[in-house]
This record gives structure tokens, C-alpha cells and sequence, in this order.
């Protein structure tokens, strides 16, 4: 798989997250918890391809990456902000380094998928996996750390 767009989505995102500063946004996510969804999104993710090449097919389910206590985790599990953005970038490479390695047929591979946004399930059917791949997640993300206060 080429993933060319999804490392200048991580590169864009990283870069605002650099200069965010780590704050609430008092209605909805901070910069650690956005940070921390992408994170375990990107796990979800690596997971899911691990599964792909390993000859079997995944479930992709994103709803622990909407679970509050798992994401505090993580943000306390780093230690700091500049801890955050590194588990951001490995998490975002071991995802690349993974997909990178995706055939054809594994990227076409339709995938049992359930994903929750805003508290509302929003898809529960088989998706092909290169729709779940693309950098729009990382891009929608990007939007939110730009739009806290700062």
C-alpha cells in the first residue's frame, strides 16, 4: 500500500500538536485526549493490519478509542506532553511500517467494523479495510487540536 497521504497526515498533525498547547477545551476533548484517541486509533489500526498480513480477518471496532478511561491512561502512562506526541509519532509509524506492507487483496479485504463518533454508532457493517486506512481520521483530528483555544 502507498502511504504517502497518511504520512503527511501524521506529519501535518504532529506538527500542530507540537505547538498546541496542552489545554481542555472545556466542551468536549484537550490536546491529550485528542492526542490519546489518535494514539489508540493508530493501534487499533496496526492492529488490524497485523491481523490482515497474519492471514486472517480483523474486527475493527473503535469504541475503546472513545473510552475516556482508556485515553487518560495514556496520557498518564506518557508523563508529559513532548512523551504524548512521541507515542503519537511511533504509534502513526508502526501503523505506516504495517499498512506498507499490505497486499492488494488485504487492502480490498472487506472487515467487520463498528465506529462510535459523538457517542452514536455510526457504521456496524463490513467496510473495505482502505477506507479505514485513509488520512481523513488524522485530518478530522488535525482540525480539532487547531480549533482549541490557544
Amino acid at each position: 500500500m502507498d502511504i504517502a497521504e497518511l504520512e503527511a497526515a501524521y506529519a501535518e498533525f504532529l506538527e500542530a500538536g507540537e505547538s498546541a498547547v496542552a489545554t481542555s477545551s472545556g466542551t468536549g476533548w484537550g490536546t491529550g485526549t485528542i492526542l490519546a484517541h489518535v494514539i489508540a486509533s493508530s493501534r487499533m489500526l496496526a492492529a488490524a493490519s497485523a491481523e490482515l498480513l497474519a492471514g486472517r480477518i480483523p474486527v475493527v471496532d473503535n469504541r475503546p478509542t472513545q473510552f475516556v478511561p482508556y485515553l487518560d491512561a495514556i496520557v498518564r502512562a506518557a508523563g508529559g506532553h513532548a512523551e504524548l506526541l512521541d507515542t503519537t509519532r511511533r504509534s502513526g509509524l508502526e501503523l505506516m511500517l504495517l499498512a506498507a506492507q499490505l497486499g492488494e487483496g488485504q487492502i480490498a479485504a472487506s472487515v467487520p467494523t463498528i465506529i462510535l463518533d459523538g457517542g452514536r454508532i455510526r457504521v456496524e457493517r463490513p467496510v473495505p479495510f482502505s477506507s479505514l486506512l485513509g488520512p481523513a481520521h488524522v485530518r478530522d483530528h488535525l482540525g480539532q487540536l487547531r480549533a482549541l483555544p490557544g
